[in-house]
C-alpha cells in the first residue's frame, strides 16, 4: 500500500463519515482552557470484540507503518508488533479516529444523555459493519473533544497497542503524547480548526526489537475508575 493510496483512502473514510454522522451541532465544543491530553473511562467492558477486516484502515495503516497486527499473549485478543529494530524517540504513529464531543460521548458510551437521531444512526452504522461500542478507546483532547478510535475503518493501528503496567514488571516501551497544537483556544463555531489541531502521537520510549509487541500505560482510571489519567 503505497503512502498516496493509503492517504487517498484516509480522506474518503473521513469524507465517508463525515457524510453519514455531521449535522448542524454534531460537532459543536464548549470552550475551555488549553490542557494536556488525559485518557477517560467510565469502566471496562466486558463485551466481546469483533473481528477486524484486513481491509479497514486501522489494518492498512499498520501496513503502512511498517507494524504488524497480530494475537497478543497472555489473552489480550490482537496486539501491535514491531517488524524492524525501532530506535528510542522514534514516532511510531498517530492515535486517530473519530472525533466526537462530550455531548456525543455522553450519549453514545456513558448514558448521561438521551439519544438523538444522529446518534442512533451512529449506533447503526457501527452495527451494521461490525464495529464496536465499548467506548474502552477514547482520548480526552480537552475542550470537550474526545479522539475514539474504536471504528477500525476510520482509526489507525494505534488502537491495537495493549496496556502493559509497569507495577507489576511490565515493559512500557510506547508513551503517548499529545503534539504541541492539541489543543486550540478556538470558539464554538471554529470547530474545524479545533479539529485539525489534535493530534496524538505513539513514541518509542526505548529501543525495541524486531518482534517486541508495542504496550503503554492506560492508567489506574481505565480500568474501572471514574476519572481521568494525566498523558504526557
Amino acid at each position: 500500500m503505497s503512502r498516496v493510496n493509503l492517504h487517498a483512502r484516509l480522506i474518503a473514510a473521513s469524507v465517508c463519515l463525515h457524510n453519514i454522522f455531521s449535522s448542524a451541532d454534531a460537532f459543536s465544543a464548549g470552550s475551555g482552557k488549553k490542557r494536556s491530553a488525559h485518557i477517560e473511562k467510565r469502566g471496562r467492558s466486558s463485551t466481546p470484540r469483533p473481528i477486524i477486516a484486513s481491509t479497514s484502515l486501522a489494518h492498512l495503516s499498520a501496513l503502512h507503518d511498517g507494524i504488524d497486527i497480530l494475537p497478543a499473549p497472555d489473552g489480550k485478543g490482537m496486539g501491535a508488533f514491531a517488524t524492524a529494530l525501532i530506535s528510542k524517540g522514534d514516532v511510531l504513529g498517530e492515535y486517530t479516529g473519530e472525533m466526537l464531543t462530550r455531548k456525543q460521548v455522553e450519549a453514545r458510551y456513558w448514558g448521561f444523555r438521551k439519544e438523538n437521531k444522529h446518534d442512533r444512526k451512529w449506533r447503526n452504522s457501527r452495527k451494521r459493519r461490525d464495529q464496536g461500542i465499548t467506548g474502552d478507546y477514547i482520548f480526552d483532547m480537552g475542550n470537550d473533544l474526545f479522539i475514539d478510535g474504536e471504528d477500525a475503518d476510520v482509526s489507525s493501528w494505534c488502537r491495537f497497542a495493549n496496556h502493559a503496567d509497569p507495577n507489576v514488571g511490565a515493559k512500557c516501551n510506547v508513551e503517548v503524547r499529545a503534539s504541541t497544537d492539541a489543543i486550540s483556544e478556538g470558539t464554538d463555531t471554529d470547530t474545524s480548526s479545533q479539529r485539525a489541531n489534535r493530534h496524538l502521537f505513539f513514541y518509542a520510549i526505548m529501543d525495541i526489537d524486531k518482534s517486541t509487541e508495542l504496550c503503554y500505560d492506560y492508567g489506574e482510571e481505565y480500568w474501572g475508575g471514574d476519572g481521568i489519567s494525566l498523558l504526557i
